[in-house]
C-alpha cells in the first residue's frame, strides 16, 4: 500500500465535490476525540448485498468479511435493525416500503483519511491520484438557495398514541419493563446529498457521521451513540437512555441538565438498558471480565443532554467477532426489555419495517478491529424522497406528551437543513 499527503486539504473539501460520476461512496466524520477516524472511500472493490430471506446469511458475511480485511481492505456498510427477526426466530409482518438490503458491505483498496493539515491517499494504483485530482478541481453550483418544505410526520398523532398506550398495557400486564417506540418523518428535495450532509455536520457535534451512497439510495447519519467497538479482544459498548433539550439560556440549560441527572425514571431506564447489555457481552465475553465502565455520564450535543453508560469486556478467543456482532444484533438500547418480546411488540405496533434505522453503521479493518454507530438520526434518501425517523424509551413512569415531545427534540437539527 502507498500513500501521498495533499498539504492544506480536508475531506470535506473532496466530498462537496462528490457527484452522481461516483456511484459507490463511503464517508465517515467525526466531531468528537473518541469518534471516527474522518475517512472517505470512493468505488468499492467488491461489495455484499444481502437480505436475511436468503440462507446461510451470517456464514457468508463471515467469508466476506475474512476474505477482503485478509488482503488488507477496508470493509464499510450497515446491518438494519431487521436482522433481528432472523436472529430471534420473529415472522415480521410490517410493511417493507422501501425494499432496500439489509445488509450492505462496501470493500475498499483505496481510501483517503484527514490528518493535521492535509488528507493523506492510500492506493495501490497511481492513477488513483489522478482521480482525486479530477475530484477537487471540480466546480460545483450550490443548490442552497432551493427552498424545501420541513420534514411532517407520516403518522397521526392518533396512531402514535394508541401505539404508546398498547405499549404501556404490556408493561402493565408485564410482558416488558420497557420499548423504544418509533415514527417516522418525510419530505422531498431537489438539494444534492452532499450539501445537505456538510449542513448535517454543521449541525451535529457528534462522533458518528456517515454518508453511504449506493446506486439506488443514500444514508446520510449523524449518530451521537456507539454501538460496539472492537480492538484486538477488547469490546466495548456505550448505550444512550435519557434526553433533556438544551436551554436557551445558560441558565435554563443547567437546569435541564440537573433535571435529566436527577430524573428517576431515565435512571431506571438507562440501568434496564445497561444490564440488558451486559448481558449480550457476557454470551462471548470471558467469564468475569464484563464490567461497567461508566454507569451514568452526562453528554453534551448541539440540540439536546443525553445520559449514556460505558460496558466493556474481553472476547473469548473461541467467538468470531462478527458472530458476536451479529448476536447482539438489534441494539437493547433501540428495542426494549426482554428484547425478543419488545421486537415482536414493535413489529405489531409500527406500520413499516425500521431497515436501516436503529441498525448499526460502521468500519471494519480486520476480524478484530471494528467500530459501529447505533444508526439513529438518520436520514434514508430514495431520490428525491427523505425519510428521517425518530423514537424514545416507554417505561411505568413514562408521560403521553413527554415521550412525543422528546421524539421531536431529537430532529431538532435536521429540521434546520433544509
Amino acid at each position: 500500500m502507498k500513500s501521498e499527503i495533499i498539504k492544506n486539504k480536508k475531506l470535506l473539501d473532496i466530498f462537496k465535490n462528490v457527484t452522481e460520476k461516483e456511484k459507490n461512496v463511503c464517508f465517515f466524520y467525526s466531531r468528537q476525540k473518541d469518534g471516527w477516524e474522518k475517512v472517505l472511500a470512493i468505488n468499492p472493490k467488491k461489495k455484499f448485498s444481502y437480505k436475511i430471506s436468503e440462507k446461510d446469511f451470517e456464514k457468508n458475511i463471515i467469508k466476506f468479511i475474512n476474505k477482503e480485511t485478509n488482503k488488507k481492505r477496508k470493509v464499510f456498510g450497515y446491518f438494519s435493525y431487521d436482522i433481528g427477526h432472523k436472529t430471534y426466530r420473529i415472522k415480521s409482518t410490517a410493511r417493507d416500503d422501501l425494499m432496500l438490503p439489509d445488509i450492505l458491505l462496501m470493500s475498499f483498496e483505496e481510501w483517503i483519511t484527514e490528518e493535521k493539515n492535509c488528507i493523506r491517499l492510500h492506493f495501490k494504483k497511481e492513477n488513483f491520484q489522478k482521480k482525486i485530482s479530477k475530484i477537487l478541481e471540480r466546480k460545483i453550483q450550490s443548490n442552497s438557495r432551493l427552498s424545501d418544505k420541513n420534514f411532517t410526520a407520516e403518522q397521526t398523532r392518533e396512531s402514535y398514541n394508541k401505539g404508546y398506550f398498547q405499549i404501556k398495557k404490556h408493561i402493565k400486564e408485564g410482558d416488558i419493563y420497557q420499548l423504544n417506540l418509533t415514527h417516522r418523518l418525510h419530505t422531498k428535495t431537489k438539494k444534492s446529498s452532499t450539501e445537505i450532509f456538510q449542513k448535517i455536520i454543521e449541525e451535529n457535534e457528534v462522533g458518528f457521521l456517515a454518508y453511504i451512497k449506493e446506486k439506488n439510495f443514500e444514508i446520510l447519519s449523524a449518530s451521537p451513540e456507539r454501538f460496539i467497538r472492537i480492538k484486538g479482544n477488547k469490546i466495548e459498548t456505550s448505550p444512550i437512555k435519557g434526553t433533556r433539550p438544551r436551554g436557551k439560556t445558560k441558565k435554563e440549560d443547567i437546569k435541564l441538565r440537573n433535571d435529566l441527572k436527577k430524573n428517576k425514571k431515565e435512571k431506571a431506564e438507562l440501568n434496564m438498558i445497561t444490564d440488558l447489555l451486559r448481558n449480550d457481552l457476557g454470551e462471548f465475553c470471558k467469564t468475569g471480565s464484563v464490567k461497567v465502565e461508566k454507569q451514568r455520564l452526562i453528554k453534551k450535543y448541539s440540540n439536546v443532554w443525553h445520559t449514556m453508560s460505558k460496558i466493556s469486556g474481553e472476547i473469548d478467543k473461541k467467538t468470531n467477532p462478527i458472530k458476536g456482532l451479529i448476536s447482539m444484533l438489534p441494539g437493547g438500547s433501540i428495542t426494549g426489555c426482554p428484547k425478543k418480546r419488545a421486537i415482536e411488540i414493535i413489529d405489531e405496533i409500527e406500520p413499516t419495517t425500521r431497515g436501516i434505522y436503529t441498525g448499526i453503521i460502521g468500519e471494519i479493518t480486520n476480524k478484530n478491529n471494528m467500530d459501529f454507530s447505533i444508526a439513529i438520526r438518520t436520514i434514508i434518501r430514495k431520490g428525491e424522497d427523505l425519510y428521517l425517523q425518530v423514537g424514545g424509551g416507554i417505561v411505568a413512569d413514562s408521560k403521553n406528551k413527554d415521550e412525543f415531545e422528546e421524539t421531536l427534540h431529537k430532529a431538532k437539527s435536521f429540521m434546520k437543513i433544509l
